[in-house]
């Protein structure tokens, strides 16, 4: 679990919680507005286990009520025979998400944000399966990482039953570095909360879109990490 500090309060979680819901409520209608007109329809967030990728998508999916937040990791669980070692089957679930993606857009919900490791050229396999439904769809793709130590670090906290094999999540981090989409945005993560994480991501967006940085003043929000 990370640690969040407000002022000279540490730890406290009832306080933590009160202000995280009074900051929440402080966040301006406008700002959210701005962040809606100005975000891609699909925004990809990629990384190993332990790289910070669910929570950060958590943080990110607060300013986007009218978004989906896809774990695609959430779609291989409904496999009863799921093999988490099977590329193929990887990859044809991949497929099949790049469908549901195409479906919440048709609906009018977006960002969609795709959460998935996306290792080797999977994700050029996706965006290349997203482009066939729609071309014109502007997508964000963003590769987290951190250091090893710090890597093997976050698994070993790991409560949750979570992916923890630290020689493949090593593999999976360095490939983020080595394998990189021609327009990813890559951020180390190692001394970044989830909602540090998340800004960032934001902040590129916005720039990107309308040339107006975010205030972080008005960001600031806990995920209750």
């Amino acid at each position: 679990m990370h640690e969040t500090i407000y002022g000279n309060f540490k730890d406290n979680e009832n306080l933590q919680f009160s202000l995280q819901k009074h900051v929440v409520q402080q966040t301006t209608s406008a700002f959210v507005q701005l962040m809606h007109s100005t975000s891609r329809d699909i925004i990809i967030i990629r990384g190993a286990p332990g790289s910070g990728k669910s929570q950060t998508a958590k943080c990110l999916s607060q300013f986007f009520p009218n978004g989906v937040k896809l774990e695609v990791d959430t779609i291989r669980q409904m496999v009863i025979s799921v093999d988490w070692k099977n590329q193929q089957e990887h990859i044809n679930m991949l497929q099949a998400s790049a469908g549901l993606v195409y479906d919440f857009l048709k609906q009018g919900l977006r960002p969609v944000i795709v959460v998935d490791t996306f290792s080797g050229d999977k994700i050029v396999r996706f965006i290349d399966r997203i482009h066939q439904f729609d071309n014109t769809l502007t997508i964000g793709i963003f590769g987290l990482f951190t250091t090893d130590d710090e890597l093997e670090k976050r698994l070993r906290a790991r409560q949750n039953g979570g992916f923890q094999d630290i020689a493949v999540s090593k593999k999976l981090n360095r490939d983020v570095l080595n394998i990189k989409h021609d327009t990813e945005v890559q951020i180390n993560t190692t001394r970044l909360l989830p909602s540090q994480t998340a800004f960032r991501i934001i902040e590129h967006v916005m720039v990107r879109a309308s040339g107006n940085a975010p205030d972080p003043g008005t960001y600031q929000v806990r995920c209750g990490l």
